[in-house]
């Protein structure tokens, strides 16, 4: 008789240790140990054990004092980091702030982030103010876009930034590279040890130029016009021949889709959209679980001869409601704009199109456009799990 080996065993039954957690509130005690991936979506949510994996959380707000020693997904209201994380942080909300040791890179969208840990990769950002504490570090790029910047502590990598202000306090090793509205400040304590270029309708004074060891270039700019972003555009005919086309059929074949949706599922989609919205937390978390712990429990069934065959019918399902999570989140969408409004009775076949065609634009805007998308895939997810309990109970 053939023997299945220790080790996968062992895996595969880590690959299933995962907890799921749902309700207004859940708290992981300071002595606990969470042996595998965190799943939670409700209202609030408090980790001060210790997570052997990954967390993904939707709620209303997040606090992390303990250990995670993977990756941390979190759409919150507010989000504290006060607990080290051994992978990633990826995070969408009001507030964000990271107070301890990251060894991978944050990407966030946000209103405000503030860092005063170390993050040992790279910083991604948008947000409407952004703080580097003194005591903190960056120790890739920080590229971002927002209202005011400053910087207190330390960026090992380049600083690439579209902002209104900017003020550097702490040390820059690499080069700033940057567009400005209104003022960008190097005061005494300043040091950037790579070039200055920034862009802004008039020169500005910049204060310490001394604090620059490069050269410091200043390029006028139009007001309005962001000649900075000009190096990431695509080739005009390459926009006009390839892209151009690709992104309106690929907006055609998602209105398409969406109606289909609407036409098939109408009254159970109307009600899987407001229970939804009424318990928007539980939603993002179920679409969390739908998003990164589904892929975990194929690819163990992919694994096991036995189960092969569920493994590829469940993984195309997956891929299919990849595919299908940001078009409901665009239906989700615009039946909320319309609600927010004054129009919560508007139909679905007018609402949808105007939905889809926001997300798709947000998630095709430049640098942070996976931060849409990955948000809407959490709340596409959530709203199909709701649709497929909505259609058993009929």
């Amino acid at each position: 008789m053939r023997r299945i080996p220790v080790l996968f065993l062992l895996a595969v039954s880590l690959a299933f240790a995962a907890r799921f957690e749902a309700g207004s509130s859940f708290t992981l005690g300071p002595e606990e140990l969470q042996f595998g991936d965190l799943y939670f979506g409700g209202s609030a949510l408090r980790v001060d054990g210790a997570v052997d994996g990954s967390v993904a959380a939707g709620c209303q707000t997040a606090a992390v004092t303990g250990r995670v020693t993977r990756n941390l997904f979190v759409a919150a209201q507010s989000i504290t980091v006060d607990g080290p994380v051994g992978g990633d942080i990826i995070a969408a909300g009001q507030h964000l702030s990271v107070g301890d040791s990251v060894a991978g890179a944050v990407r966030a969208m946000a209103a405000t982030v503030h860092v005063s840990g170390r993050v040992g990769r790279d910083l991604v950002a948008a947000a409407s103010g952004i703080t580097i504490t003194r005591d903190a570090e960056v120790a890739g790029d920080l590229v971002c876009g927002t209202t005011t910047l400053t910087i207190d502590g330390t960026v090992r990598g380049d600083v690439r930034a579209a902002a209104r202000e900017i003020i550097i306090s702490g040390t820059v090793d690499g080069d700033v590279i940057c567009a400005v509205d209104e003022r960008i400040i190097l005061t005494e304590n300043a040091r950037v040890f790579g070039s200055l270029r920034y862009s802004a309708e008039k020169e500005l004074d910049i204060g310490n130029r001394d604090a620059v060891f490069g050269s410091t270039e200043f390029t006028r700019r139009a007001r309005g016009e962001l000649d900075d972003v000009k190096p990431f555009r695509p080739r005009p005919d390459l926009l006009r021949v390839v892209i151009l086309p690709f992104a309106l059929l690929s907006v055609l074949g998602a209105l398409a889709v969406a109606f289909l949706l609407v036409a098939i599922w109408k009254r159970a989609l109307s009600r899987a959209l407001d229970s939804a919205r009424e318990r928007f937390g539980r939603t993002v978390g179920a679409g969390a679980i739908a998003l990164f712990a589904a892929p975990a429990a194929v690819v163990v069934a992919l694994a096991l001869v036995v189960t092969f065959p569920v493994g590829f019918i469940g993984g195309t399902l997956w891929l299919v409601g990849l595919y299908l999570a940001k078009i409901v989140a665009g239906v989700f969408l615009g039946r909320w704009l319309f609600g927010v409004f004054g129009g919560r009775g508007a139909s679905l076949w007018l609402t949808t199109p105007i939905g889809v065609v926001l997300v798709y634009a947000l998630c095709a805007v430049p640098v942070i456009g996976w931060l849409f998308w990955v948000f809407a895939a959490l709340v596409g997810f959530g709203v199909m799990v709701e649709l497929i309990g909505q259609s058993r109970r009929v």
